[in-house]
Formats: C-alpha cells, sequence, structure tokens
C-alpha cells in the first residue's frame, strides 16, 4: 500500500475552485485601489492649488547677482547691512492679531557710487522704518494677493524716494516668512 500525502485542499471544507469569496474579495481590493487612483489624479488635476504654490521662489544671493551683473556688463554692487526685520502686519479683523513677517531685505545700486552706499548707510534706520511701516499698513492677506514681486516694486519706490543721491536698482529678500 502506496502511502498518500495528505493535501493542503484536502481539509478545506469547500472547493476552493469553486467559491467567490476569493474573487469577491478580490473585487474589492480591485475596486478600492481604482478608487484611490482615480482620487489621487483627480486631486492632483482639478485641486484649486498647484503643487509648491505656496513656496516662493527663492531669490538670488547677492553674490550671484553681482557675477549676473558682470557678464551683462552693468556692474552692480549689494548692500545687505539692514539684516533681519520683523514687522508685525495689520490685523485682519477686530479682535484679531496681525501675522509676525520675517523678512531680510537687501538691494543693489550702481557699482562704484560711494555717494549712493553712504548716503544708504547713514538713512540705514529710515529705511528699516519704510520697510517696517510699509507692512503694518497691510494684512497677511493683501500681501500674499499682492505677490511678492509687486511688493518689491512698491517697497523699490518707496525706498528711491528716501534717496536724494541715487536710486537703487532693485530690492530682494534672503528671508519672506509669515509666522503664525
Amino acid at each position: 500500500m502506496a502511502y498518500r500525502y495528505r493535501r493542503f485542499e484536502d481539509d478545506l471544507p469547500y472547493d476552493e475552485r469553486e467559491s467567490v469569496v476569493p474573487k469577491v474579495l478580490g473585487a474589492i481590493l480591485a475596486l478600492l485601489v481604482l478608487i484611490l487612483v482615480l482620487g489621487t489624479v483627480f486631486a492632483l488635476t482639478v485641486g484649486k492649488k498647484k503643487v509648491g504654490s505656496e513656496y516662493r521662489q527663492v531669490d538670488p544671493t547677492p553674490q550671484q547677482v553681482v557675477n549676473m551683473s558682470a557678464r551683462k556688463g552693468g556692474k552692480l554692487s549689494t548692500y545687505n547691512s539692514l539684516g533681519q526685520l520683523r514687522p508685525l502686519t495689520k490685523a485682519e479683523g477686530a479682535g484679531k492679531d496681525g501675522a509676525v513677517l520675517v523678512v531680510s531685505p537687501w538691494f543693489t545700486y550702481p557699482e562704484g557710487d560711494t555717494p549712493l552706499f553712504e548716503e544708504i548707510s547713514q538713512k540705514d534706520r529710515l529705511i528699516k522704518n519704510v520697510i517696517t511701516e510699509y507692512f503694518a499698513g497691510r494684512t497677511k492677506s493683501e500681501l500674499l494677493a499682492m505677490g511678492e514681486k509687486n511688493v518689491k516694486a512698491e517697497l523699490l519706490n518707496l525706498v528711491n524716494d528716501q534717496l536724494v543721491l541715487g536710486k537703487i536698482s532693485a530690492i530682494y529678500f534672503d528671508q519672506y516668512i509669515f509666522l503664525q
């Protein structure tokens, strides 16, 4: 008499080939995967915001700006002694506080313009005050709606209005972060 090995299938109370349970579980799993994939595709394509839209584009470093200007022929110098400012923005409404903004402005001016550099150095506090007052007069939502490019353009005009011996070329931010 030959010994017969027992198979696992012999112990099952039903015939696996005729059972619908594995088929139903497989269909449910496939449906869940399909829902996840379609939901992800829908959220990425139809969503209101693009991925990364809340992040600001980083400004070039002062050295990069100097190098780029040298290649273009119009050499620039940078003034980055203003440091980090922390103005409080205007409150959004009654009973609410404004947001703290961390901003580190710096700007460029024509290379070799020593009188302008000296004027900027002497008016350092005035320029800091102009920048701080600008942000204090606007709410966080107004500043976000304007966009960083428009904020820089307005600040450039305000700072240049304070200068007599020359004009700065552009304003940049090392930091531009709203704190909660």
